[in-house]
């Protein structure tokens, strides 16, 4: 079967690294041939070695790929420039191929698809990634009921109606996007399919010994926050009786450390690095939990973090706020975190005390690894997008 995979990401994001490249690969394995269209950063395809490798990584599989230039500014042109393009290409690559179908991987992928594939009488896979009008508007890029919102929703409703599949990250969106298809008539099937983790990669860490240290690892920005997570992990370290936050981040390390002053916490117990995705499992070596809260808003529901799997995939136990996906069931439920109820002292010192008192409980390591190999193994999230694939393709 022959895919046209359009993403937004990068392969050479972080991001497309971990969950565009691996799906792929791992679709390869099963007979799937991928075009794969791809808006690459400027200051990531300057390093000629590393572009070289990943197309190199992609042959391999039989996978061709297409990367297109991805500008940032000016706002909302600057895109409207990047799906023209999009779709030219795709276009080209209609025109001289036959596609059985193609996988869109986010709100902007999916409007390429959408031109293309009505053109072409072929179908398309609408993979959200998320809810995209309310994250603009609960990171406070857009207002809501703003021009840009409005017209964001007239054409979510459309991507949806004439989309043959959907799929979304989690069970805690699944309401919200039934409320869509019926008010837009779609009758495209819904399948929940999680990031998922290169097993073999996030392997599990040794036991921790030595003073308690606490995590977060990922980017920081609009949806994390980070003096909640500092202000946690202070409380954290005290329940610990003494210990160390590591931030391992793609980010100014000067934020977190300037942050941590303010707030109080001293400077010798904050740790911050830098590393390659691929670097993350011995960076996070002699942790003893992660964690991370990010913003709560209408859009929460669809959120579900990759950086979740790979901490259980380590074996490290994890401390997330309520309401965000499916986060807060799957660590209570399968009894591999702590769920931080809400950001004031009281219960974050709560949390505090239970998150130590798992990460130091008998088996909780292999329990987490456990979870992370039923959850989220990149074997089962390919073959559920092989079963979805023969089915949009008839």
């Amino acid at each position: 079967m022959r895919v046209l995979y359009v993403s937004y990401d990068g392969a050479l994001d972080p991001l497309g690294r971990s969950q565009v490249v691996p799906y792929l690969e791992g679709l390869a394995a099963l007979g799937f041939r991928h075009d794969l269209v791809t808006f690459e950063k400027p200051g990531r395809m300057v390093g000629v070695e590393d572009r070289a490798a990943m197309r190199s990584r992609l042959e391999r599989s039989g996978i061709t790929w297409h990367p297109l230039p991805y500008t940032k500014r000016p706002p909302v042109l600057s895109t409207a420039r990047d799906l023209f393009l999009g779709i030219r290409h795709s276009r080209d690559l209609m025109r001289r191929d036959s596609f059985d179908l193609i996988h869109a991987r986010s709100y902007p992928a999916a409007l390429i698809a959408r031109e293309v594939g009505r053109a072409a009488g072929v179908p398309y896979i609408f993979d959200i990634r998320g809810l995209y009008p309310e994250e603009r508007v609960d990171g406070g890029l857009w207002r809501a009921g703003g021009p840009l919102y409005r017209i964001a929703k007239r054409v979510e409703g459309a991507l949806y109606r004439d989309a043959a599949a959907v799929v979304t990250l989690t069970e805690a969106s699944l309401p919200w996007i039934r409320g869509i298809l019926g008010r837009v008539g779609g009758l495209a099937p819904v399948r929940v399919i999680p990031t998922c983790v290169d097993l073999d990669l996030f392997s599990p860490t040794p036991t921790p010994e030595g003073p308690f240290r606490l995590a977060y690892f990922g980017s920081l920005g609009t949806w994390y926050l980070l003096d909640e997570m500092l202000r946690f992990g202070a409380s954290v370290l005290d329940a610990a009786g003494g210990g160390r936050l590591r931030f391992v981040v793609n980010s100014d390390p000067e934020l977190i450390l300037t942050r941590a002053s303010a707030l109080g916490i001293p400077i010798e117990q904050v740790e911050v690095a830098s590393v390659r995705h691929e670097e993350v499992p011995a960076a996070l070596a002699g942790v003893h939990a992660t964690f991370f809260f990010i913003r709560r808003g209408a859009s929460a529901v669809g959120f579900h973090q990759t950086k979740l799997g790979e901490s259980l995939a380590l074996g490290i136990p994890v401390a997330s706020i309520r309401g965000v996906g499916d986060t807060a069931a799957i660590l209570e439920g399968e009894r591999v975190g702590v769920v931080v109820e809400e950001y004031e002292p009281g219960a974050m010192a709560e949390a505090a005390r239970a998150l130590v008192a798992l990460a130091r409980e008998a088996g909780v390591r292999e329990r987490c690894r456990g979870v992370a190999e039923a959850r989220y193994a990149l074997t089962e999230g390919a073959r559920r997008y092989a079963e979805l694939y023969r089915e949009v393709a008839g």
